[in-house]
């Protein structure tokens, strides 16, 4: 399950074009499990189409992590960021963005304030 402050949604990203991001936490708290939030996704995923997750090595005070998830033929940014708490899927491609959101909703668990 991802616990999440709020249901992710498909937006516009000045970078990349859109982006869905997963409010997983407070800011700077570095307890934020990201990379088993990662796993789960690709879990849940890969029941319709191979998918993996790309990251760099764990580091010590690791933030700013960016990385990919692959599911299909799709390639996502993905980029995590302790100082802030989230975690964003990132492409060019709304409609590959709204599929993975969609198939990723029935993890998503929205915490109550």
């Amino acid at each position: 399950m991802l616990s999440v402050h709020s249901l992710p949604r498909v937006e516009p990203d000045p970078q990349y074009g859109w982006q869905v991001v997963f409010w997983l936490g407070e800011a700077f708290d570095f307890d934020i499990p990201f990379r088993a939030a990662l796993a789960e996704m690709v879990e849940a995923l890969q029941m319709e189409s191979p998918a993996r997750v790309e990251l760099p090595p764990r580091s010590s005070n690791e933030d700013f992590v960016e990385g990919s998830l692959v599911f299909g033929e799709v390639r996502l940014k993905t980029y995590f960021e302790y100082s802030l708490g989230y975690l964003a899927l990132m492409s060019a491609d709304r409609d590959a963005l709204e599929i993975v959101k969609e198939k990723l909703l029935p993890l998503v668990r929205v915490r109550s304030v």
